[in-house]
């Protein structure tokens, strides 16, 4: 029963951030970042609840933003936060634009960077700059089973580039993180946007 509960929570808070004009828009509250990395009994990093919370509401927002500047210039462009960094992919047909884009998404409340992975294109709706999810879980599923690896991590997969955001202790780890997604098949190269502390 709490699935069905959580979907319709994310898509009403969707709702109401695109719906919302942004003067009027509720504010994100700066991120509940904690001062220390969390570890589980394996000693692995683990993202608490609350964090992850905020991270979906941040990129839900900065998708908000963007669709009520422009719909048409940003169809084409995908978000996803983590620690207070946003990664921008897809494509946009303008370099003003891409520029549009960034300004606006770092004018958003407890958002303190934005990695603007955005392409440009003569039609940045095509389907080469949509977000692979499926190849996403799968590499996702394969760093939680992988025991060499002990940051916490996500992954966002556009035409064939892995781009990796998380937390870790160690660029060691990132880099045996960054090895394993290499080694998915239809992965080109891996881009690192990795917090380590």
């Amino acid at each position: 029963m709490k699935r069905p509960v959580k979907i319709l929570v994310s898509l009403g808070l969707l709702a109401v951030a695109a719906c919302t004009p942004n003067q009027d828009a509720p504010k994100v509250s700066a991120a509940p970042r904690a001062s220390e990395l969390s570890f589980d009994s394996q000693g692995r990093v683990v993202r608490l609840r609350t964090e992850r919370n905020w991270d979906d509401a941040v990129g839900q927002r900065a998708l908000a933003t963007l669709n009520q500047a422009d719909r048409d210039a940003f169809k084409g462009v995908s978000a996803r936060a983590w620690d207070g960094g946003v990664l921008l992919t897809g494509a946009v047909a303008k370099p003003e634009q891409r520029r549009r884009a960034g300004q606006l998404v770092a004018g958003i409340e407890g958002v303190a960077k934005v990695h603007d992975e955005l392409a440009l294109a003569e039609n940045p709706a095509h389907p080469m700059y949509v977000p692979d999810a499926g190849l996403e879980q799968r590499i996702y599923a394969g760093l939680l089973g992988n025991d060499a690896v002990t940051g916490a991590y996500v992954v966002r997969v556009v035409n064939g580039v892995a781009y990796l955001q998380g937390s870790a202790q160690s660029k060691a780890d990132v880099d045996k993180a960054a090895e394993f997604v290499r080694g998915f098949d239809g992965i080109k190269w891996v881009v690192d946007r990795v917090s380590v502390r």
